[in-house]
């Protein structure tokens, strides 16, 4: 009829798992600019985890000042911090967080003892810590922590010397490795009574002493407020080998004349190098003795701890950097793969989307509504060739296509935790991480709306499901 006005009926709100609408969305994850490294804050009815610390750089310049407005929001206190394992990118951020807390319980000492010349830092005050889930490196190897720390230490000034790029690449896995044992053991006396007090592995319903954390034969369930945490790696047995490994690699590597013995080696390989024949670095992570079958996952990566995390009938997979036949098992072993298949609502990446943990087969039976890449191009990371992979599980061809029918035609999300504008344009990663963004401009352009695309651009930004 000509002068009505028809009235425009209200799109409906989309159901989330569990029959929430995107208005009831109460479980948020604040992705931080971490370098190269993962730094999430996991929020959900007044409780706070921040999962993994990031570079400790970025926790100084990204992190840290943040991370006390937002968890003063929202209950006040980290109820705790998961460190999925001890690679620097993982855990030298939480450490600066601890030294944080430390500087200020020293002079909240001084203070209270009458010392009215001590000075406030300079620095935030961090949030009270309640718990740190960790597995360190010392109750992972036992009493060779050291030893294998030094050692692996003495390899890299060598490797770095060669100017090969394999040996450039194994020196900085090697030299990360290197560096983060010493982390790691700061980080567990920081947590000690006479420091901070936190209690370490000691999850809700438990008494302490706390000791690793691992999937054995009865799950490992529990809840924090409304957030319901289900451990989907690693093993007993991971964890059993991968002692056994290290001790086994360090036999076989150590000695008076550890670092000739190692010049030896890589001598020995650049003349193969030389006539085209293939080779393995002397320190080579990827094969040690103990475990075999996923190569080109570090020893460290394939012990992360993963956790899926429920709340209101969503959910989100942290998966540290682990391996993508590791994690299939732990899901099925979980109960989480019994048709076969999983759709979440969030899935952090593996490895900061590293080629050697997430093939086409994983990203067929595991999709997400959201799945977020940390990482800033170093070491590649994250790759094209992962970026595509999961694409490709939900608007490529029907063989590279999701198991899940709850996957079909619907829209998803690739959040980024930085963007190239942001990093040093002579830098390496910079073209790296710049190739990354100009596939995913393209997937976005022809994907008709089924994907967007999220950068973090100052500190964080939020992902609520």
């Amino acid at each position: 009829m000509a002068g009505s006005i028809q009235k425009q009926q209200s799109p409906k709100p989309r159901i989330l798992l569990g029959g929430q609408t995107e208005g009831e969305r109460a479980m948020k994850l604040r992705i931080f600019k971490s370098s190269h490294g993962d730094c999430v804050l996991l929020q959900a009815d007044g409780h706070n985890i921040l999962c993994d610390g990031g570079m400790y750089k970025s926790m100084k310049n990204h992190v840290r000042r943040p991370l006390v407005d937002l968890v003063k929001d929202n209950g006040g206190k980290l109820d705790a911090i998961y460190i999925s394992h001890i690679d620097q990118d993982h855990i030298s951020g939480i450490l600066q967080l601890l030294r944080d807390a430390v500087e200020w319980r020293v002079h909240d000492f001084h203070k209270n003892n009458g010392d009215t010349d001590v000075r406030e830092p300079k620095i935030p005050r961090p949030p009270k810590i309640e718990a740190l889930w960790h597995n360190s490196f010392r109750d992972m190897v036992g009493e060779n922590a050291g030893e294998i720390g030094d050692l692996l230490a003495s390899a890299v000034p060598t490797l770095h010397a060669t100017g090969v790029e394999k040996f450039l690449h194994e020196a900085h896995e090697v030299g990360n490795v290197a560096s983060s044992i010493p982390e790691a053991l700061e980080v567990s006396r920081y947590a000690k009574p006479d420091f901070l007090d936190i209690s370490v592995n000691v999850l809700p319903g438990q008494s302490g002493p706390g000791k690793l954390l691992f999937r054995g034969d009865n799950p490992v369930k529990f809840s924090i407020g409304s957030l319901d945490f289900t451990l989907v790696g690693p093993t007993k047995k991971a964890l059993s080998d991968l002692k056994r490994g290290w001790n086994n690699w360090l036999k076989s590597n150590n000695g008076k004349d550890d670092v000739q013995k190692v010049r030896r080696k890589v001598k020995e390989q650049l003349e193969k190098f030389a006539t085209g024949e293939l080779s393995e670095s002397p320190f080579d992570l990827r094969k040690w003795n103990g475990i075999s079958g996923f190569e080109g996952v570090s020893v460290p990566n394939i012990a992360s701890l993963v956790f899926m995390v429920e709340e209101g009938g969503t959910r989100a997979l942290m998966t540290g950097d682990t391996q993508q036949d590791v994690l299939l098992k732990g899901l099925e072993e979980t109960g989480f793969l019994d048709n076969g298949h999983l759709h979440l609502d969030v899935l952090k990446v593996a490895h900061h989307g590293s080629e050697n943990n997430t093939d086409a087969n994983f990203a067929r039976i595991v999709t997400a509504d959201h799945y977020f890449f940390c990482g800033d191009g170093s070491s590649g990371n994250p790759e094209p060739e992962v970026v595509q992979i999961y694409y490709d599980s939900r608007l490529g061809p029907s063989s590279k296509r999701a198991l899940a029918p709850e996957a079909d035609d619907r829209p998803f999300t690739f959040w980024f935790s930085t963007n190239s504008e942001d990093l040093p344009r002579s830098s390496k990663y910079f073209k790296s991480f710049s190739k990354t963004e100009k596939l995913v401009e393209r997937l976005v352009d022809q994907s008709d709306g089924m994907l967007k695309a999220e950068f973090v651009r100052r500190d964080y930004r939020t992902l609520s499901v």
